[in-house]
């Protein structure tokens, strides 16, 4: 149900009935909440379904063994845009470089979840529950995050559904636009946990829609998005990052926003046809990162008090497969963006592309915990006690001082 509380002030009311008619829906209460919590601060998770290879976007440039491990898939150094620590940004991401110069850039690496898997499905509700198996509960981090902060808050979706991560007891809301539509990848989502409960039929579903990707992937060309992108309410996608995150930008900016938001963006399994510079997976890392600086600009001054988080389930492998592209992998990259933010910098205890550095002898190593990485970001956001932080991420890892990342 959308529409106005009785007694509520104009542009207050004409803000909701506008996000009524846009496809604002709220999820566990009558009506959407925009409260202020104090200190006005925001954060914002960008999920990319699919698993996108950190390979290509925070190239290690200086390893070794990076040219011989990529073979033709090896960035020559001059096409990429250097950072530091022998690190560099692909082709498509170089507008991020901004937020390096700004000192509101933060890159993650040999980062992955705490469960050893190479399924969308398990991944993506590892990541998205913040436990440490895909079947350990039901509340996503994003809810518990809001459970547990002070003051009045609120949460959003800016997606086709309501995500997992934000999915709880804590009322939230969701707004799609139009363009995002409404997929049956939500179908395929809650079909996956029927199938979770057989090993078998799991084990023969994923494999279906592996084959469903690889098909698609092969047969794309020109600017098309690529692929699937794993399960879960997809944008597939009419809608470019930058019109979502402008969007996004225009709900957290006011006074009275959301406090932390969830997006998503899908296209990221490069099974086939990923390419180098130009190709389609640095078009698509080249419209993220337009859609990054159109959220930064959006937001205007609330933007000194944001932080946003940009992961995925898993990385890819390290060798290219046969058909140009990467398959489903384990360690990956990450990013933390915003003024929050002690410094600019990487964060890699860098585990090597040596042949025999490698884990199970395919995949980039993993050596950082994606829930450190979230806990010490929304303790730094939110000023949480290490307690509070505890509580959205239980049992997890401590990051190295839990403020580490932040100022």
């Amino acid at each position: 149900m959308c529409g106005p509380t009785q007694g509520a002030v104009m542009d207050r009311r004409t803000f909701l009935r506008g996000m009524c008619l846009g496809g604002i829906a709220t999820f566990g209460a009558p009506l959407a909440r925009f409260a202020q919590v104090p200190g006005s601060n925001r954060f914002v998770f960008v999920l990319l379904r699919g698993g996108f290879d950190g390979l290509a976007a925070l190239v290690p440039i200086d390893d070794p063994a990076y040219a011989s491990a990529r073979g033709p898939m090896a960035f020559q150094a001059a096409d990429l845009t250097p950072l530091s620590d022998g690190f560099a940004l692909a082709p498509g991401l170089a507008p991020l470089r901004s937020f390096w110069d700004a000192g509101e850039l933060v890159g993650l690496h040999a980062l992955a979840i705490p469960y050893r898997t190479r399924s969308h499905f398990d991944g993506q509700a590892i990541l998205e529950t913040g436990l440490d198996r895909p079947d350990g509960g039901s509340d996503g981090w994003l809810n518990r995050l809001l459970q547990i902060m002070d003051g009045e808050r609120s949460g959003i979706a800016i997606a086709a559904g309501l995500p997992r991560s934000l999915s709880g007891p804590f009322p939230v809301s969701t707004w799609s636009p139009v363009e995002l539509g409404v997929t049956d990848d939500a179908y395929l989502d809650r079909l996956s946990l029927l199938y979770r409960a057989d090993r078998a039929l799991h084990g023969r579903f994923e494999a279906a829609l592996q084959m469903k990707e690889v098909v698609e992937e092969m047969g794309q060309g020109g600017d098309a998005p690529m692929g699937g992108g794993g399960p879960g309410p997809r944008a597939r996608s009419r809608a470019a990052p930058e019109a979502i995150l402008r969007a996004a930008a225009r709900f957290l900016r006011r006074p009275d926003g959301p406090n932390v938001a969830a997006l998503e963006f899908s296209g990221w399994d490069t099974h086939a046809n990923q390419g180098l510079v130009g190709g389609p997976l640095d078009r698509l890392l080249a419209r993220l990162a337009q859609g990054l600086v159109a959220f930064r600009q959006e937001m205007g001054e609330a933007w000194s008090r944001t932080t946003v988080v940009v992961m995925t389930e898993f990385g890819r492998t390290v060798h290219p497969n046969g058909t140009g592209g990467t398959d489903h992998g384990t360690a990956g990259a990450g990013f933390v963006l915003g003024p929050l933010l002690s410094r600019s910098r990487i964060v890699a205890d860098w585990p090597g592309l040596a042949e025999g550095a490698l884990y199970e002898g395919r995949d980039l190593r993993p050596t950082l915990d994606t829930r450190a990485v979230l806990k010490g970001a929304i303790a730094g956001t939110f000023d949480l006690t290490a307690a509070q932080a505890e509580r959205v991420f239980p049992g997890s890892s401590a990051p190295r001082g839990l403020y580490e990342l932040m100022g």
